[in-house]
């Protein structure tokens, strides 16, 4: 996925397949016994009833006495996770899920069991190695399609989910999960017009079988799409129809809080309220706490209730951070090493920068989440002769997928990572090739008929890889985005994003990760050349748009356009939190929006070594983070 985006639905989300229409202990199948075992079928179904009425530690029992008896059985194995899951007793479920799996005749709903609870626990290697078998082994179940396309689609393994989705719907083709789950691929892949066609079935589907909570769900999912078009009265619209008959949907009410400001009046506001205050919503799975309480958090700083507002939002970074792996010194390590292999004398065959009208050139916008990338983007984009492409995952996917393809070959990992020529060129090759192809594909979609000279990727963590960026095609320009770190930090901290920010959750691991950030800039700017590597900060484009604006356009070598001084006319796709904003005259409010909160913000700025007004402090005080 990209690095800043909406979150994503919950047809993402895998849930145990046994119970998707129940949340109790399956009825009694096949297993090593014969099915019309008396015994066996009875008590199987004398633990659903138990279980169904509360008496959970009868349920327990009755199950614990017929593992002793037929320890061999997969459906009682399956019975005794689902239990364990519903307890919360996660290694135990997975465990009797494993040998479930491991039973004389498995069946595919107990690999997707497995796999589910795996995911929802942040273990999704493990779940993908158990959907991996599924599909092997059971490989006409679209069950195990779908729930591996949608294990696929989170981080950034989206494009290896689109062959286990294409097959889940051939194989199920009513099945409104399939063409939802496709839509949200495709939709986080910028294919909106594509996301929407799926949406538009999966909607169909679930209508037909009178699935409401299904149709809710996908209604917001196009009013997401709605929203990056810059539809927002539609998107708000849809989301409105859904929280009109289901108030307390908690993703509805997230993307409403997201497109626009909500009135204290709103009749869903009591609701939500009350959900949050009562505590009932540490209840929820952890993504619809974080939703509910980021929204919180948004509303009551809308309304300049500080303290309100700091509250939801300290709750929901640390219910996220709960869910999340991230190590300061795996950063520093990583950023370290991409440092050595990039050093000045790298860059010294490169002439100077060139204009080719003959074919499109590449300008990477870069820079921490939060930094004015997205308004960057849009000013350069309002010119007529640039192609404003959004955040492609086209780089890192590239990167990653060449260093595999290297190490599946024979070489030796570490060597390959030290980026050689090579790896650059070819890196370089896949790149333009995709990324040609994507412009292309959206100018035939939209009728445009002119053939743009520039092409922007503004992926903000593409400013990890800006060596390789300057070398793997000629007359690569780099615009580096920055903001007041307070400004940006305080941005980050509260917002929730759908895509792979782990340093975001915690004030701690957000200063350190800037700091970090910031040595690993000095860097690049140290060595790359002037003419290819230029730096914006925020601020000053606030303050003096027309003479940064005229300063870019000159960067990237091209005539003057008055157009992006009215950038905010530009109607293009946006995905980024950023999106509504890009779309309004510049404003100055955001320039020192953080320091209302600064009481509430001591970690972050000891850590950054700032005070309370966010001056630096003296540097023999100042803290390593």
């Amino acid at each position: 996925m990209m690095d800043d985006q909406p979150s994503p639905p919950k047809t993402a989300k895998a849930t145990p397949a046994s119970q998707h229409q129940s949340p109790n202990p399956p009825a009694a199948g096949s297993g090593t016994l014969n099915p019309s075992s008396q015994k066996l079928s009875s008590g199987l179904a004398e633990i659903r009833k138990q279980w169904s009425s509360g008496n959970h530690r009868a349920a327990r029992k009755i199950c614990t006495k017929l593992l002793a008896q037929y320890p061999n059985h997969g459906d009682l194995h399956q019975t005794s996770g689902l239990i364990y899951n519903e307890s919360g007793q996660i290694p135990e479920a997975v465990r009797s899920l494993e040998m479930a799996c491991n039973s004389p005749n498995p069946k595919p709903v107990y690999f997707t069991d497995l796999a589910a609870i795996l995911g929802n626990a942040g273990y999704d290697a493990q779940a993908k190695t158990v959907l991996h078998t599924a599909v092997k082994r059971f490989p006409v179940d679209g069950k195990s399609h779908l729930q591996l396309g949608i294990l696929e689609s989170r981080g950034m393994g989206t494009r290896n989910a689109i062959p286990h989705l294409k097959r889940a719907i051939a194989l199920a083709p009513t099945d409104w999960t399939s063409w939802s789950a496709m839509g949200v691929v495709l939709m986080s892949l910028d294919d909106v017009q594509s996301a929407m066609a799926h949406l538009g079935k999966a909607l169909e589907y679930a209508q037909q079988g009178a699935n409401q909570k299904a149709i809710n769900d996908i209604k917001i999912s196009i009013g997401e799409c709605q929203k990056e078009l810059g539809n927002v009265d539609d998107a708000c619209a849809l989301f409105e129809s859904v929280l009109k008959q289901e108030p307390a949907n908690i993703r509805a009410w997230h993307c409403l809080s997201l497109a626009t400001k909500i009135l204290e009046t709103h009749p869903a506001r009591p609701v939500i309220y009350d959900i949050y205050q009562s505590g009932d919503y540490q209840k929820m799975p952890h993504g619809e706490q974080e939703m509910l309480l980021f929204s919180i958090g948004k509303i009551e700083m809308e309304h300049q209730n500080p303290d309100a507002a700091m509250k939801a939002i300290n709750a929901a970074n640390f219910v996220k951070r709960q869910t999340i792996t991230y190590s300061q010194s795996a950063i520093e390590d990583m950023l370290g090493h991409v440092r050595d292999c990039f050093p000045k004398e790298r860059f010294a065959h490169l002439g100077p920068i060139g204009n080719d009208d003959q074919e499109a050139q590449h300008v990477f916008i870069v820079g921490m989440p939060r930094s004015g990338t997205t308004l960057t983007e849009q000013i350069l984009s309002s010119h007529p002769d640039v192609f404003g492409a959004g955040e492609l995952d086209t780089m890192p996917y590239h990167h990653q997928a060449l260093i595999e393809h290297k190490v599946k070959c024979g070489c030796d990992r570490h060597d390959v990572m030290k980026y050689d020529d090579d790896f650059i060129r070819i890196l370089g090759q896949a790149y333009r090739k995709e990324t040609l192809g994507r412009v292309a594909k959206i100018q035939t979609e939209n009728v445009v008929h002119t053939t743009a000279r520039l092409i922007i990727d503004k992926l903000p963590s593409n400013f990890t890889r800006a060596g390789m960026l300057a070398l793997m095609l000629p007359n690569t320009r780099i615009i580096h985005c920055r903001r007041h770190p307070m400004a940006s930090c305080f941005s980050i901290y509260n917002r929730r994003f759908g895509g792979v920010q782990n340093f975001a959750y915690d004030q701690r691991d957000l200063g350190h990760y800037y700091n970090t950030y910031e040595r690993f800039m000095d860097h690049w700017r140290d060595v790359l050349p002037a003419d290819r590597f230029i730096e914006v900060d925020y601020e000053n484009v606030v303050e003096n748009l027309e003479v940064e604006a005229r300063r870019l356009i000159k960067f990237v070598g091209l005539s003057w356009d008055d157009a992006c001084l009215s950038f905010y006319k530009t109607e293009r796709q946006i995905r980024t939190h950023s999106a509504l904003q890009v779309r309004k005259p510049i404003y100055r409010s955001s320039l020192k929006g953080w320091e209302p909160y600064a009481q509430h913000l001591g970690p972050l700025l000891e850590t950054l070594g700032l005070d309370k007004s966010g001056e630096p402090l003296d540097v023999k005080t100042r803290k390593a983070g």
